[in-house]
């Protein structure tokens, strides 16, 4: 399952997810284009034990490291933006989450169909 969102915040994606998160999944959050806090990821209603926060400036490739976290056996759910993402490259996100039966939120800046 995936979501395409406008705004540039976490929304409240994440209370449906937590549920169904078991001890040993994470959320990932890949290249958040701002400071998050243990405040902001519990307001969102995200697990501090749970997420994984990948900052951009240790990723090289940001499609890889989603494409990445996605086929982890570990990632649950993936928070992404898809600033610096083609079209073609988000779609292909798409695909793969649901191939995978994964949960994705993409804060979207772009109008895709």
């Amino acid at each position: 399952m995936f979501t395409l969102t406008k705004p540039n915040k976490l929304n409240s994606y994440s209370r449906t997810q937590s549920s169904t998160h078991t001890a040993n999944q994470w959320t990932a959050i890949i290249a958040p284009p701002m400071t998050l806090t243990s405040d902001n990821l519990l307001q969102q209603g995200i697990s501090v034990c749970n997420a994984l926060v990948i900052h951009k400036a240790k990723i090289n490739d940001k499609f890889l490291t989603i494409l990445k976290a996605a086929q982890s056996p570990t990632i649950a759910s993936i928070v992404i933006w898809d600033s610096g993402l083609t079209e073609t490259e988000v779609f292909q996100i798409q695909s793969t989450i649901k191939s995978l039966n994964k949960k994705c939120l993409i804060h979207s800046s772009k109008n895709l169909h």
